[in-house]
């Protein structure tokens, strides 16, 4: 509301501002501060299923969506609709901030920190097993949870499986970048009779399998300031 000419920005817009500020060029590759995470965080939280995706249907078959909302340089925002039984295979993020957030359903997440930080970057799926700390086991996210943060060191290795149909919101900051260093990479986990846990890099698992969904939710240009 307000003035006459006032312009309104709706969630996506608003998060859009929020990253740019947080992880856009202008911060000259500057890592974002806890504070810009936190206020990307913030918003993350409040957005809804609505806000992303309209009344589009959710998927009838039993593969994983995903929709890419923002996919820039320096920063992605995409969902990912996981039909329940499904997962999204344990995976990194090297070198990447995450933000997830629930809109819809209930997943289940595991995940690990590498206890050693120079194994947390992009592995060959042939390169040894490496030592990593359980982070959260089981942990239950659902629409009415906050924004989850994933960060270099903090649960960067992690899996989702949807006890529900669900979907995800994700923003990484920076995105994965498959012809550079921040290759996604596949683990098996295992736990030793010692009670370590090891991570070995892996092919993609031959049942995860994604569509590519057009994006379907609210405007997202953003108004030129």
């Amino acid at each position: 509301g307000g003035e006459d000419g006032d312009y309104t920005l709706n969630k996506v817009q608003m998060l859009l501002l929020h990253c740019e500020k947080a992880f856009g060029a202008a911060k000259g590759g500057e890592p974002p501060t806890r504070e810009e995470i936190d206020q990307v965080a913030s918003l993350v939280s409040t957005i809804t299923a609505r806000d992303m995706l309209g009344d589009s249907p959710a998927p009838s078959d039993r593969i994983v969506q995903y929709t890419d909302v923002y996919d820039g340089d320096d920063y992605t925002i995409c969902l990912f609709q996981v039909p329940k039984g499904a997962r999204l295979p344990m995976h990194n993020h090297p070198g990447m901030h995450v933000l997830s957030k629930v809109l819809f359903g209930e997943l289940s997440v595991d995940a690990y920190d590498a206890v050693h930080q120079s194994d947390a970057n992009g592995q060959a799926a042939d390169s040894p097993p490496f030592e990593v700390s359980v982070s959260v086991k089981n942990d239950s996210w659902t629409e009415n949870g906050k924004a989850h943060y994933t960060g270099p060191r903090e649960g960067n290795i992690h899996e989702f499986r949807a006890v529900t149909d669900c979907c995800v919101l994700d923003v990484l900051a920076p995105p994965y970048d498959f012809s550079g260093g921040r290759r996604c990479t596949y683990y098996e986990v295992e736990k030793r009779h010692d009670g370590s846990h090891w991570a070995s890099p892996v092919r993609c698992p031959p049942d995860y399998i994604t569509r590519g969904v057009a994006y379907a939710g609210v405007p997202r240009d953003v108004p030129q300031t």
